[in-house]
């Protein structure tokens, strides 16, 4: 459950910084929201690595 959502949310930001590209009056939004859930991602995949030992 854990790999998933991690999977989903850097999914998402990569998702949403490659839209920033294409969209530049909102590319600071984009850009803002991407870099929160490429964070949350690699933050809920530190914190799954004990499960996965």
């Amino acid at each position: 459950m854990i790999a998933t959502l991690s999977l989903s949310s850097l999914m998402m930001g990569t998702g949403l910084s490659y839209a920033a590209i294409r969209v530049p009056n909102r590319a600071e939004a984009l850009e803002l929201w991407s870099g929160r859930l490429l964070l949350a991602g690699l933050g809920l995949l530190g914190a799954g690595l004990p499960l996965f030992r």
